[in-house]
């Protein structure tokens, strides 16, 4: 039980590390947050300070979901199931990057951190999960479509991987179950703009700071 709640613990606390805000506050003295949707994640920083601010926080994003869980799998797990703590890992790096103790528990959305983590455990989630997110982008340019369409794909994807593989597929398939329901939750209010078709796509505006994007 140790080996559990201390990589859930560890997740969460790096998931918490809001790269988002953190480059926004430390590079651009401002905060992410109170710009465009007050959202985080990779998509408002790209409308609010740029092309390659936004790949920083989604690399770095991802990556520290990658960590989470190779941390609780290799490290921290001791003698307990490394495929529980891993997937235990995953949901609170995610809800880490969500509801950040370090900021107030104002987050992003989990998407990027979520695909790190998954593709850290099962390297075919990648293609499985990335290509028909960008599919949907390039048809509906609206990137909050998309990452509701991955999350919802996530469980399938990851239940057929272990399936092919031979592995059990149960704690694998709630994992990224549960993390799929948050990543949707969270895009609670992208749902009723989609469903209203007042939702925001990519390039039809930009919410720009007075801050060069360099």
């Amino acid at each position: 039980m140790v080996h559990y709640l201390l990589s859930a613990l560890v997740a969460y606390l790096l998931g918490s590390l809001s790269f988002g805000i953190i480059l926004s506050k430390t590079k651009y003295k401002k905060d992410i947050r109170d710009y465009g949707s007050k959202n985080a994640g990779m998509t408002n920083t790209l409308r609010t300070f740029g092309k390659k601010a936004a790949a920083f926080v989604f690399l770095f994003d991802a990556l520290k979901g990658t960590a989470a869980v190779l941390l609780a799998k290799y490290l921290l797990c001791g003698s307990a199931d490394a495929t529980l703590c891993a997937y235990i890992a995953l949901v609170f790096v995610v809800a880490g990057h969500m509801f950040p103790v370090f900021f107030g528990f104002r987050g992003g959305k989990g998407a990027a951190t979520a695909l790190g983590a998954t593709t850290a455990l099962a390297p075919l989630t990648f293609p499985l999960v990335i290509i028909p997110f960008l599919l949907v982008v390039c048809v509906s340019r609206m990137v909050s479509l998309a990452s509701i369409i991955a999350a919802i794909l996530l469980p399938f994807v990851t239940f057929g991987i272990y399936h092919f593989r031979g592995e059990a597929t149960l704690v694998p398939t709630v994992a990224t179950a549960i993390t799929a329901v948050l990543i949707i939750v969270m895009h609670r209010g992208n749902i009723v703009r989609i469903i209203k078709g007042e939702e925001r796509k990519i390039g039809s505006d930009k919410v720009r700071t007075d801050i060069d994007s360099q």
